[in-house]
């Protein structure tokens, strides 16, 4: 009878109610609204652990401008990363939008295959440069990074998925997303214990308890003064510990600085990424972890740097040629790049 009067009540609240994803029900509504652009397009979908990550097997979905094509592992990436293969190299950028590529390429609808084809992401201008370099090798350079993720939620996906992919090299560039104000730290609102996820999968599989879980957390509640999403502290916390789950997993790893244009349109934004900026600087020189700043890229070179940046928070194509620019003889320097021949000119 137990069970029959819940099957009862989901079919009811499948018949009655409107279809609710596990993104709609998990993720607050400042967050979910920088899913879908003016178009309605979206291209995230519900993670258990993580509340949302990039819907599998796009193919050159234009969401925000951008052309987005994603494996079947859910990476922006156009194949699936398999076993390694002997003598090849592998490297897994981490990140958020910024390395995911938000904006590069700009497309606009009316010519949405029309840009330039060096007009791509860090990781894969870094592709392509040392392929070009290293005929017959065989070079893997991946984002594993999703919009809007934090380093409490970067730390939590490597923990998780990380290994499987076998990288050779990890990179690490996180800022913007962390500090993000919310009622909640991420550390309370995203817990990643296996409790939490696992039972939101358990809700995420019925209607009837989706919305009762939205109906719940949409009742208005004590309303206190709104918090960083990620402290300073847990910052750099997070960042020493994705290095360890990176190593873990046999990877060497190179830690880059929050990228930031300005502090003068959106105050005091440009002050906490600062401040983490150089809490991060400091802790990684302790640790002796490789660390790579890009000053030009970061709001002490306004107002030159604005040629680099689509807006405050997103370099654009000049910026990630840039940014590979550097990165490329940093991981070089550091021998994370093993005997490949690294170009001298520009990636």
């Amino acid at each position: 009878m137990f069970f029959g009067l819940l099957a009862a009540v989901e079919i009811g609240v499948r018949a009655t109610r409107p279809h609710l994803g596990s993104l709609e029900a998990f993720v607050s509504a400042p967050q979910r609204a920088q899913f879908t652009d003016a178009r309605q397009v979206g291209i995230f979908e519900g993670d258990p652990l993580l509340l949302w990550r990039l819907k599998r097997g796009l193919r050159d979905t234009v969401w925000e401008h951008t052309p987005v094509t994603t494996s079947d592992q859910g990476l922006r990436y156009d194949r699936s990363l398999g076993p390694r293969a002997e003598g090849s190299l592998r490297v897994l950028c981490a990140g958020d939008s910024v390395t995911f590529g938000f904006g590069v390429p700009q497309v606009f609808l009316r010519q949405a295959e029309e840009f330039h084809p060096d007009w791509l992401p860090y990781p894969a201008r870094l592709e392509k440069a040392l392929r070009a370099a290293n005929p017959g090798r065989e070079i893997e350079v991946a984002p594993f990074a999703v919009p809007g993720y934090s380093t409490h939620q970067g730390l939590a996906w490597m923990r998780r998925d990380l290994a499987r992919f076998h990288p050779d090299v990890v990179t690490l560039l996180f800022g913007w997303n962390d500090i993000g104000m919310r009622a909640q730290a991420d550390v309370d609102a995203i817990r990643t214990d296996a409790w939490s996820a696992t039972m939101r999968l358990l809700l995420s599989r019925s209607q009837a308890l989706l919305h009762l879980w939205r109906w719940v957390h949409a009742r208005p509640g004590a309303a206190g003064a709104p918090v960083p999403r990620v402290s300073v502290e847990a910052f750099v916390a997070n960042h020493l510990a994705m290095v360890e789950a990176a190593r873990a997993a046999g990877a060497r790893v190179a830690v880059i600085g929050p990228v930031y244009r300005d502090r003068v349109e959106y105050p005091p934004e440009g002050d906490l990424i600062a401040a983490r900026r150089t809490a991060l600087r400091e802790a990684m020189e302790r640790a002796g972890i490789a660390y790579l700043e890009v000053s030009e890229l970061t709001e002490s070179a306004w107002p030159r740097n604005q040629p680099l940046f689509l807006e405050h928070i997103h370099p654009n194509h000049k910026g990630h040629r840039l940014l590979a620019e550097r990165l490329l003889p940093f991981l070089a320097e550091h021998e994370m790049l093993r005997d490949l021949q690294v170009p001298q000119a520009q990636p």
